[in-house]
């Protein structure tokens, strides 16, 4: 019989183990309710509302019957007496006497029947027995005993070390299983190899080692690969039962440095082979970029596509739920001090890092080891947590400075400067300006193919790509790439003083200058542009006319989308030079601020200036600095007057002249303000209703504006307000759909992947000591 002490289960493990076990010998399906927040209730079967099981799970293998029972006469019995179950049943961890059962079902009569309804240690055990299938599949229960690592280690497994399996061990308490486990293992029942690939710190490793524990209580026989794949091809695979794990096959570091001589035919041999073997498995785990750089690089890799066999595991792999459950399982199985994880538990911080968008198991795992916890108070833990997170500097460091091409570095470093997405054809543009400079600066050789083997060897670890309208966009990976290449370009000034340098788009001028916004890098960053700011204002004031290159979603018709280039008015580039201007307060900023104030005067002569908004917002700025605005002429600013008093056709083009006459009243006469209000009038009374908008949110906006211009001419506008109003309420009511045939008393209920704030705390509550 099995004898399990259930040390290495979790209390969330260890209900739904005792779910799956009941389910089998009950032979009904049980309800599960989030840990900690049951009300009494951890599992129920309810064919009516007279015939209610209630289970209750107690998870104290490290403790005592006597604490057992006190906690379930203080805590549980109420809650029970409440509830009224038909029929109660209790599960725990602790071995039982009979005494100490006859003892339980006393506190509990008449709900519990008899002490059969009591499962302690010994009976679980024996379930387990019963039912191997599940013993099976709770891996993390069969791996932790010592007999079964002497078992593994004397005869199922070859190259593995006792070290090695140990923290297999300890990674299996950590587990928990999400979308690509299932994921993986249909690849492997129907292709016999898989290759698990994803970005540094996502799980590849920690997937690959629970797969071979799948196969190992099915009867196979661990064999890791250390050195080359003739480790495996020496072993019979054809009459034995193997799972082959080769960890990082293509390397951590340059493929030149890591495939032998030949090694790709025979690993492309050797992957055909255990596709026909009928009894073996290979498991492969790489960055998914050192894939596309070694299907570049040998042309035998390249032509297997290894698409349908390859496992991505992303972050979306891992939903609210799965995220919440690694935090809690590296904090419960951790030996941390309480006072470290009630900083955690408190203030509910445990939120703010399951939530956090560059939450990564590698650094979760990383910041619940106590031996790097020696140097951090309690009181700094989750600030030291939470900027790990914001700076995960490790996780990429040396995958971009030891296994990257210079081009691929170059294409990075060039996306930092740009949008979040960016087209192809631009990204290509501005990668060439900087990376043909750079290998002249520091002399290393390029080819004409170095961008598309730099994107071939970043797709789907650095960067994604995906198509609009026959079109390519390219964006970062992760949020975490992203940072983690603003902090290292802000500790090389060469690198960002290249970027500024060699920009193409006016665009990537703007982003470096505004990286004074981002938390991590801004006194950096701005203080390297400072320093070289006679370069910087003149690349700056060459860029004015650049292209743009940033994006945005137009619709054409109903539901179609394609993306395209949102362009910036040369004023609204002009406010730019104002923020720099103020800055570095130098005669260089301030005769190139003239020139733009000229070109924007004679823009207005040309009439070229097209928006409003963006004139107001550059005056905005320069009103900022008393000192700036010595720039600006008379003439100049009647000029903008008479422009915003012309061809008003709109309520915002009223709302900049208001804008204007806030901050130039001296401007404005009496005679413009009055002149202004009836034309607000007969707009607001007449044109507003000319739209043919069937947007009720249109009318509700515009209501809106013109209880606000009121004010400022002080006008009574109450009635065409309360007409747009009940306009836009009626349009709302006309275009309320029916809900459709087939969603008609249709409930999603709560799946699995639903996790809201209040079931976090109850799964975190029981942390609380």
């Amino acid at each position: 019989m099995s004898n399990y002490d259930f040390k290495t289960l979790s209390p969330i493990d260890f209900e739904i183990l005792v779910r799956d076990l009941l389910q089998e010998e009950l032979k009904v399906r049980l309800e599960s309710f989030k840990s900690g927040r049951d009300g009494g209730i951890d599992l129920r079967y309810c064919p009516n509302q007279d015939n209610t099981l209630i289970i209750q799970c107690k998870h104290y293998a490290e403790s005592s019957f006597k604490l057992l029972l006190s906690k379930v006469k203080k805590d549980e019995l109420e809650k029970v007496k409440q509830l009224k179950p038909k029929r109660y049943i209790l599960a725990t961890s602790i071995g039982l006497t009979p005494k100490q059962k006859d003892e339980l079902v006393k506190v509990h009569m008449p709900y519990i029947h008899s002490p059969g309804d009591i499962f302690g240690k010994d009976d679980l055990n024996g379930l387990l027995t019963k039912y191997p299938k599940i013993e099976r599949y709770t891996f993390k229960l069969w791996f932790s005993g010592v007999s079964v690592l002497e078992e593994i280690l004397h005869g199922k497994v070859k190259n593995v070390s006792r070290d090695a399996l140990e923290k297999i061990q300890q990674h299996a308490k950590y587990y928990v299983q999400n979308k690509s486990y299932p994921e993986a293992l249909t690849i492997l029942d129907k292709y016999n190899f898989c290759i698990i690939a994803g970005i540094p710190g996502i799980g590849k490793t920690i997937l690959a080692e629970m797969l071979s524990l799948h196969y190992v209580k099915l009867g196979y026989e661990i064999v890791k690969i250390n050195g080359d794949i003739s480790e495996a091809t020496a072993l019979d695979y054809v009459k034995q039962k193997r799972v082959i794990y080769y960890d990082d096959f293509l390397g951590q570091a340059a493929l030149s440095e890591k495939l032998n001589k030949n090694e790709d035919q025979k690993l492309i041999d050797f992957i055909h082979a255990i596709y026909k073997s009928k009894v073996s498995k290979l498991i492969l785990t790489t960055r998914e970029y050192i894939l596309h750089q070694a299907q570049m690089i040998y042309e035998k890799l390249s032509r297997e596509k290894f698409d349908a066999e390859t496992c991505i595991i992303d972050l979306t792999k891992y939903n609210r739920l799965n995220r919440a459950q690694i935090l809690y399982n590296h904090i419960y199985f951790s030996d941390i001090p309480v006072a470290f994880k009630n900083a955690i538990l408190n203030g509910r911080h445990y939120l703010k890092i399951i939530d956090h968008h560059n939450y990564n198991p590698r650094i979760i795992d990383l910041m619940t080891q106590y031996p790097r916890l020696q140097y951090i108070h309690p009181h700094d833990y989750f600030k030291s947590f939470m900027s790990n997170l914001d700076n995960p500097l490790e996780i990429w460091r040396h995958a971009f400075e030891e296994q990257l091409s210079d081009g691929s570095r170059s294409v990075l470093m060039v996306m930092t400067s740009m949008p979040e997405q960016v087209f192809l054809e631009d990204l290509q543009e501005a990668f060439l300006a900087y990376h043909l400079k750079q290998a002249k600066e520091y002399q290393f050789k390029t080819s004409p193919n170095d961008f598309l083997h730099a994107l071939k060897e970043l797709e789907g670890n650095f960067i994604v790509t995906e198509k609009s309208n026959d079109r390519t966009i390219i964006r970062l990976h992760n949020p975490s790439i992203r940072d983690f290449l603003r902090d290292y370009l802000a500790s090389h000034e060469q690198l960002l003083r290249a970027l500024f340098r060699t920009a193409t788009f006016f665009d990537q001028h703007m982003a470096l200058w505004e990286f004074r916004e981002e938390q991590s890098a801004s006194l950096i960053f701005r203080k390297t542009l400072v320093k070289y700011n006679s370069e910087f204002v003149h690349a700056l004031f060459s860029s004015l006319n650049f292209r743009m290159c940033r994006l945005r979603n137009i619709q054409v018709g109903k539901g179609n989308i394609y993306k395209d280039i949102w362009d910036m008015t040369f004023e609204a580039r002009a406010t730019l030079v104002v923020s720099v201007a103020f800055e570095l307060k130098n005669d260089l900023s301030m005769k190139l601020l003239k020139q733009v104030i000229d070109i924007i005067n004679q823009r207005m002569i040309d009439k070229h200036v097209y928006d409003r908004d963006d004139l107001v917002r550059f005056l905005k700025e320069l009103k900022k600095a008393e000192k700036v605005l010595s720039v600006l002429s008379s003439a100049f600013l009647d000029r903008v007057k008479n422009y915003l008093t012309d061809d008003i056709g709109s309520l915002d083009s009223i709302e900049c002249f208001c804008d204007f006459k806030g901050l130039f009243p001296k401007v404005i006469t009496k005679d413009v303000v009055d002149s202004m209000k009836y034309k607000f009038i007969d707009y607001a009374e007449q044109d507003v209703w000319d739209s043919h908008y069937e947007d009720p949110d249109y009318y509700r906006d515009e209501a809106y504006k013109i209880e606000k211009l009121a004010k400022q001419f002080k006008v009574d506008m109450s009635d065409t307000i309360k007409a747009l109003e009940t306009h836009a309420n009626e349009l709302e009511e006309e275009q309320q759909p029916d809900e459709p045939d087939d969603l008609k008393g249709y409930s999603s209920g709560r799946g699995s992947d639903s996790c809201s704030d209040s079931d976090i705390d109850s799964i975190f509550s029981t942390l609380r000591k």
